[in-house]
């Protein structure tokens, strides 16, 4: 393989990557359980959900979640529906 052909493969790789992101991301669901997965990288819950809600607007140009009170309210939610 080429260093072109090395190149475009890791570049591939990486769209595929974001591409599953994207694809769980954009639902609810998908937005909570990525968040709980990622929790414990992090110091704060807060810290965690404004990373996760960066990646989100990086993604699809805006925000999933006003804040982390919002987010807050749908697991709450989530949790009495399960």
């Amino acid at each position: 393989m080429t260093q072109l052909e090395l190149a475009q493969k890791h570049e591939i790789e990486k769209l595929q990557e974001k591409l599953q992101l994207m694809i769980q991301l954009s639902t609810r669901e998908g937005f909570y359980k990525y968040y709980f997965s990622k929790l414990n990288e992090f110091e704060t819950n807060v810290k965690c959900f404004n990373e996760i809600n960066e990646i989100y607007r990086s993604i699809f140009g805006e925000y999933r979640y006003s804040d982390f009170n919002s987010f807050r309210k749908f697991t709450n939610f989530h949790k009495k529906t399960r």
